[in-house]
C-alpha cells in the first residue's frame, strides 16, 4: 500500500474512532441490561418450595429430599446439586437455620423465604446466583448470618437489606460485585462483620457504610480499589479491623482513617502505595496490627508512625526501601515484631531501630545487606528472632551481639561469609551457641563462600589456626586484621580438635 493510502486510512480510523468506542460501550451496555433483565426472569420463573406453619411441619419437613433436624430447628439442602428449590420440600414456619450452600442455584424465587421471620441463619454459599429479588430478604427481620459469598450477583438494590435490623454477620465475598449502592447499610446498626473481598469494587461510594455503627469487622481485600473517598470510613467508630489488601491503592487520603479510632489491625499489604502520609495513621491510637507488606514504598516519613504507642507488628517487607529513615521507629515502644524482608537495604546504622525497647523479632533477610553497624542492637535488648540470611555479608562486628543476651533464634544463611581472622568473633559465638543448643540448624547456616578451600565449610566449625594462620593467607602475603596474640586469648574456645 502506497505511503500516502495508509496515511489516508490512518487518518479516517482516528476520525471514527470515537464513533466506534462509543458504539461498543452501547452494545456493551445494552447486553448488560438484556442480562440483568434475563436474570429477573429466571427469578420469576423459579419454582418455590412450600412454607407451612402446621403442627406436622417437621414430620412433614423430615419426608423431603433435605435434611430437617427439628431438635434444632435446621433445614439443610447441603451438596444436592440442586438448579431449583426442591417443590417437594416442606419448610417449617419457625425454622431457625437453612443452609442451600455447595449447590447449582442460579436464582431464588421473591417468595423463597416468605414467611421464615424466625430465621437466624441462612447460608446460600457456592451457588451460581446472579440476581436477588429486591423483596427476597423482606420476611427475614430476625436474622443474624447471612452468607452469600461464592455466587456471581453483580448489583444489590439499596434496600435489599432493609428489614434486617439484627443482621450481624454479612458475607458477601467472592461475588462479582463492582460497587454499592449508597445508605445499602442504613438500617443495619447490628452488623459486626461484613466481608465484601473477592469481589470486583473498584470504587466506594462516600456513604457505601453509612449506619453500621457498630461494625467491628470490615474485609474489602482482593478487590479492584483504586482510590478511597475520603470520608468513606466516616461513622465506623467501632471498628476493629480493616483488611484493604491485594486492591489497586496507589495514595491514600490523609483524613480517611481519621474516624477509626479504636482500630486493632489495618491490612494494606499488595497495593501500590509509594509513600505514607505524615498525619494518616496519627488518629489510631488503638492500633496494634500495622501490614504495609508489598507496596511501593521507597522512603518513610519520620513522623509516619507518631501516636502508634499500643503498636505489636509492623510489616513492610518487599517494599523498595534502601535505607531507614532516621527515629522512623522511635514512636513504638511497644512494638515487638518487625518485618523489613524482601527490600533493598544496604546497611543498618547505629541509631536505626530506636525506640524499639520491647522489639522480640526482627526480619531482615533478603536485602542488599552488606554492612551492620557494630551497636546496631543495641535499641534491641529483648530481640529474641532475627532473620539475616539472603544478604551481602561477609562479616558481622566484633561483640556484634552483646546487646541481645534474649537472642535464641538466628538465621545468617545464603551470605557470602569471609571466614578469616575478622570472622573470629562471630566463628567463638556461634560455637558456644552450638554447645548450648545441639539442635540449632548447624549453628544457623554461616557458610564460608572462602577464601580458598574454606569455601562451603561452616563457620561455627572452624579453629582458630584455620581462620587467621592459614596457609592460604600466607602464601598471599595477608595480614591478619587482628593481633594474633590478642586472638589466641579471646578466642581459646576454637582450638583445634
Amino acid at each position: 500500500m502506497p505511503t500516502s493510502d495508509f496515511a489516508a486510512l490512518l487518518c479516517s480510523i482516528v476520525l471514527i474512532w470515537p464513533t466506534v468506542t462509543s458504539s461498543l460501550e452501547l452494545i456493551e451496555d445494552l447486553e448488560s441490561r438484556i442480562s440483568s433483565l434475563e436474570r429477573r426472569v429466571r427469578a420469576i420463573e423459579q419454582p418455590v418450595w412450600q412454607i407451612s406453619g402446621a403442627s406436622n411441619s417437621w414430620d412433614v419437613c423430615t419426608q423431603g429430599p433435605c435434611r430437617c433436624m427439628p431438635e434444632t430447628r435446621s433445614l439443610s439442602c447441603w451438596s444436592m446439586r440442586l438448579t431449583d428449590l426442591p417443590a417437594t420440600q416442606l419448610v417449617p414456619r419457625d425454622a431457625l437455620k437453612l443452609d442451600l450452600s455447595d449447590n447449582q442455584l442460579t436464582a431464588l424465587h421473591k417468595e423463597a423465604f416468605a414467611g421464615l421471620n424466625q430465621l437466624k441463619h441462612l447460608d446460600v454459599n457456592d451457588n451460581a446466583i446472579e440476581h436477588l429479588p429486591i423483596s427476597l430478604f423482606f420476611s427475614l427481620n430476625n436474622i443474624t448470618h447471612m452468607r452469600l459469598s461464592k455466587n456471581f450477583l453483580r448489583e444489590l438494590d439499596k434496600n435489599q437489606l432493609f428489614s434486617m435490623r439484627h443482621l450481624e454477620i454479612f458475607d458477601l465475598s467472592t461475588n462479582k460485585l463492582r460497587t454499592l449502592p449508597e445508605e445499602l447499610f442504613t438500617g443495619n446498626t447490628a452488623m459486626v462483620l461484613l466481608d465484601l473481598s473477592g469481589n470486583r469494587i473498584s470504587e466506594l461510594p462516600t456513604a457505601a457504610f453509612e449506619g453500621l455503627s457498630n461494625l467491628e469487622e470490615l474485609l474489602l481485600s482482593k478487590n479492584q480499589i483504586n482510590d478511597l473517598p475520603a470520608n468513606c470510613f466516616l461513622g465506623l467508630g467501632n471498628l476493629r479491623k480493616l483488611n484493604l489488601d491485594e486492591n489497586q491503592l496507589n495514595e491514600l487520603p490523609v483524613e480517611v482513617f481519621s474516624s477509626l479510632t479504636k482500630l486493632d489491625e489495618l491490612i494494606l499489604r499488595e497495593n501500590s502505595l509509594q509513600t505514607v502520609p505524615s498525619l494518616l495513621l496519627h488518629p489510631l491510637k488503638q492500633l496494634r496490627v500495622l501490614d504495609l507488606s508489598g507496596n511501593k514504598l521507597t522512603h518513610i516519613s519520620s513522623m509516619a508512625f507518631r501516636g502508634l504507642e499500643c503498636l505489636k507488628e509492623l510489616e513492610l517487607g518487599r517494599n523498595h526501601l534502601r535505607k531507614l529513615t532516621r527515629g522512623v521507629f522511635r514512636p513504638l515502644a511497644s512494638l515487638e515484631r518487625l518485618i523489613l524482608y524482601g527490600n533493598a537495604l544496604q546497611q543498618i546504622e547505629a541509631a536505626d531501630f530506636a525506640g524499639l525497647s520491647n522489639l522480640t523479632t526482627l526480619f531482615l533477610h533478603v536485602n542488599h545487606l552488606r554492612q551492620m553497624h557494630p551497636i546496631c542492637l543495641r535499641d534491641v535488648p529483648r530481640l529474641r528472632k532475627l532473620q539475616l540470611e539472603d544478604n551481602y555479608l561477609s562479616h558481622l562486628p566484633k561483640n556484634f551481639f552483646e546487646f541481645t543476651a534474649e537472642l535464641t533464634q538466628l538465621q545468617l544463611a545464603r551470605n557470602p561469609w569471609h571466614c578469616d581472622c575478622a570472622s573470629l568473633y562471630l566463628a567463638s559465638w556461634l560455637r558456644k551457641r552450638k554447645q548450648k543448643d545441639e539442635s540449632d540448624d548447624a549453628a544457623t547456616g554461616a557458610m564460608c563462600r572462602g577464601p580458598g578451600l574454606l569455601g562451603g565449610k561452616l563457620l561455627f566449625r572452624l579453629s582458630y589456626r584455620e581462620l587467621c594462620s592459614n596457609e592460604w593467607a600466607s602464601t598471599k602475603g595477608f595480614v591478619p586484621r587482628l593481633p594474633l596474640d590478642a586472638a589466641l586469648d579471646e578466642y581459646s574456645l576454637l582450638e583445634e580438635v
